[in-house]
């Protein structure tokens, strides 16, 4: 493998890790706890998933033939699966653009109930899958506030483990599984200098009742675009459709 082209796996690998800031201590302990409502298309016949009925509900070869899901870290040294917590609106400079940092990560200002994250591959891909569960109006909450920010964000710098900045944001369409959903991509670099590394990203965020399924791919080359493959986000649809229904 030459240096250029290692140096640019080892930079998608990083940038797919750098979601892993939404784990473990870091935290907003003034997270936003939004008291439930009775907003229609919040999700309040639904199902709340438990953290134990949400990592039930995670796609395998039974739902999609042929589908890879491990534990982040799986045989290395690797960050771990971790557990999503509210992200502060504070690691974000500009600030309008914290909702979308926060989807990068596969978390939200708002404090989930419960959630698991893997890594899920199928031939030739390899995507970053997040399953949150939320109180059912902030479910619906996050899918607004991060539509909205879509309008104007056009980049950021996220602030954690490692420094990220982001550029060229741009939303895609809608996806049409689920209760509602947002999609964007944009790209990334782990420095300033522009040395080249600005590798794509594709997110899709999708809410099914009071659970958001995040899915997020980097392209190991710049220029190249992210793919989410269609077929993996139709079976854990599927899942988590029959998953949160009563």
């Amino acid at each position: 493998m030459s240096k250029v082209i290692g140096r640019r796996h080892l930079a998608a690998v990083a940038l797919m890790a750098v979601g892993m800031t939404a784990c473990g201590g870091e935290h907003d302990s003034g997270a936003h706890t939004a008291k439930t409502t009775g907003s229609r298309g919040t999700g309040q016949s639904a199902r709340v998933l438990s953290q134990r009925r949400l990592e039930d509900a995670v796609v395998d070869a039974h739902d999609l033939p042929g589908v890879r899901v491990e534990e982040i870290g799986v045989g290395s040294e690797g960050v771990g699966s971790g557990v999503i917590h509210a992200v502060r609106r504070t690691r974000t400079e500009p600030s309008l653009c914290a909702p979308v940092s926060a989807a990068v990560d596969g978390a939200s200002a708002y404090a989930p109930v419960g959630s698991v994250q893997r890594v899920a591959g199928t031939k030739g891909h390899s995507v970053i899958l997040t399953l949150v569960s939320y109180r059912p109006a902030d479910a619906a909450r996050v899918i607004d506030e991060l539509r909205a920010a879509l309008k104007s964000c056009k980049g950021y710098t996220a602030a954690g483990r490692m420094k990220a900045i982001y550029e060229d944001v741009e939303a895609t369409h809608d996806p049409s599984q689920g209760d509602s959903g947002v999609a964007f991509r944009l790209k990334a670099s782990l420095t300033s200098g522009g040395d080249g590394l600005k590798l794509p990203i594709s997110v899709i965020v999708v809410r099914h009742g009071s659970t958001l399924a995040i899915y997020k791919a980097a392209s190991k080359t710049p220029g190249t675009s992210a793919s989410i493959p269609s077929d993996l986000v139709d079976a854990q649809s599927k899942v988590l459709d029959a998953a949160v229904r009563r």
